[in-house]
């Protein structure tokens, strides 16, 4: 684990930690937003069938 001598030092560690992760995590949610306006509200059907 990285020390750090002050918070300064810190906060500014994981800002760019951040920076790297947000584009990937942007796609994602582009995606999801994507999958949610294309998919089709439809009530689920419910099969029951026994096994014997």
């Amino acid at each position: 684990m990285t020390e750090f001598s002050s918070t300064e030092e810190r906060v500014a560690y994981y800002l760019k930690q951040m920076d790297k992760a947000m584009p990937e995590i942007k796609r994602q949610i582009k995606v999801y937003e994507e999958a949610v306006k294309s998919s089709k509200r439809k009530k689920s059907e419910i099969t029951i069938t026994r096994n014997v």
